[in-house]
């Protein structure tokens, strides 16, 4: 008689631990949204400032977006109800492929369903039996996963270490392997930055290929909201660019851009692309609005308004003792504010303690737990928004100092793991 599939279920660690912070009415996972995911917005039936999304620009709920994808919703209903390839075309997702490929200077785009949709698509199309896909180990987890069900071979280097970059890569060269690097630009969870000047330059020497997932970039960094990518200048190093509609750019879907021959490819062999329902118009209308905006004299006062709310929150934390990660810098020494602020917890049980202290202040972040982050690096993950108020920021900073009262927390004790 076979073993009981179910059964690693009920030995599965972050079960219990779970059901117990259930219990005690700090599992901080599943809080159902009763809004936009605005900068505040009703949960648990009170409103609660929101730094738990990446709404970053505050496009999301915007009532120009909000009226675009009504607009789509009427004209295409609810539900594309096909792939791309066969039935689920629209106008939209042409317009949408057309504007970002303009915006970000290259020779076409593909629109997916979503960003994770986007990766998997890509990578697993394009790393083919005998290739090799070489990812940070940071990466997010559809760039993993896309690598990971590639025909081809996974080969991970250490977070941001380019001397095991450049090993990997140098053991390549020495094979047939066509190669694939994939780095984020922004990691989600750190905040922090790819060595992109150093990843570029050794994937240029090695002979590999580079796919860089900018989906916490787009709208946010760069000239004209372009990303990292166009921020350091390496946009001709760069062979393909990743982003979302989903975070900053207030829509749904995600996409890819780079050489034409390339994304006429993916267009008939990435099985994210081809197999699944397309993107819903209202989303895809969205972002094309969203898009609009960033691109606008009000999408760089957005970009101004993040980073100084981003600069005035660190500062104010940093003040209560807290030891956030230092604030990224490109290969030129340039400081640059990523809306992600990671506040450290000593452990995963004072993490969640943490955050429903913050909850019950009015204050809503996210929470990283072992296994979305390694044992002993339990975290907070504050996201900020343009559109955070300094009065809001002011209640923020308020919690967090009733925060370090109640756990009587030290610089010590929250130094980055």
């Amino acid at each position: 008689m076979s073993g009981d599939l179910f059964a690693k279920v009920r030995r599965y660690e972050s079960y219990a631990f779970r059901r117990d912070l259930e219990a005690q009415g700090e599992l901080p996972y599943f809080r159902v949204m009763q809004g936009p995911p605005t900068a505040v917005t009703m949960m648990g039936g009170a409103p609660r400032v929101n730094l738990g999304s990446s709404n970053y620009l505050g496009l999301s709920g915007d009532a120009r977006l909000t009226a675009a994808a009504h607009c789509a919703h009427q004209r295409y209903g609810t539900s594309i109800n096909g792939s791309r390839l066969m039935n689920g075309t629209t106008e939209l997702h042409l317009r949408a492929e057309e504007a970002i490929a303009d915006w970000f200077g290259e020779e076409d785009a593909l629109v997916f369903g979503s960003g994770y949709t986007a990766n998997l698509g890509v990578i697993g199309a394009l790393v083919g039996e005998g290739d090799i896909a070489v990812c940070d180990a940071g990466d997010h987890a559809s760039i993993l996963d896309g690598a990971r069900l590639a025909p081809g071979r996974l080969l991970a280097f250490r977070h941001n270490r380019m001397d095991r970059l450049e090993t990997l890569l140098r053991r390549a060269s020495t094979t047939d392997a066509g190669v694939l690097v994939v780095v984020d630009t922004v990691y989600s969870m750190q905040g922090d930055l790819s060595d992109l000047v150093t990843v570029t330059g050794l994937s240029r020497r090695y002979g590999a290929r580079l796919l860089v997932d900018e989906a916490h970039a787009v709208g946010v960094l760069g000239p004209d909201g372009q990303g990292v990518t166009a921020l350091a200048g390496l946009a001709d190093g760069v062979d393909l660019r990743m982003g979302t509609f989903s975070k900053a750019l207030g829509g749904g879907g995600g996409f890819v851009t780079g050489p034409a021959d390339v994304i006429d490819f993916l267009r008939v062999q990435a099985r994210s692309f081809l197999f699944t329902a397309a993107a819903p118009a209202g989303g895809v209308a969205a972002a094309l609005a969203g898009i609009e905006i960033v691109r606008s004299a009000e999408g760089e006062e957005r970009r101004a308004r993040l980073a100084a709310n981003t600069a005035r929150l660190r500062e104010d934390l940093t003040g209560l003792g807290f030891e956030l990660a230092p604030v990224p810098v490109t290969a030129h020494g340039v400081p640059v504010q990523t809306p992600i602020l990671r506040v450290p917890a000593p452990d995963d049980a004072t993490a969640a303690r943490m955050w429903k202290l913050l909850y019950d202040e009015g204050v809503y972040v996210n929470v990283a737990l072992y296994p979305a982050v390694p044992r002993g690096q339990a975290q907070l993950r504050v996201s900020v928004m343009a559109t955070h108020t300094d009065e809001q920021l002011e209640r923020v900073v308020a919690a967090f100092a009733v925060l370090a009262r109640k756990l009587a927390l030290h610089p010590v004790d929250m130094v980055a793991g």
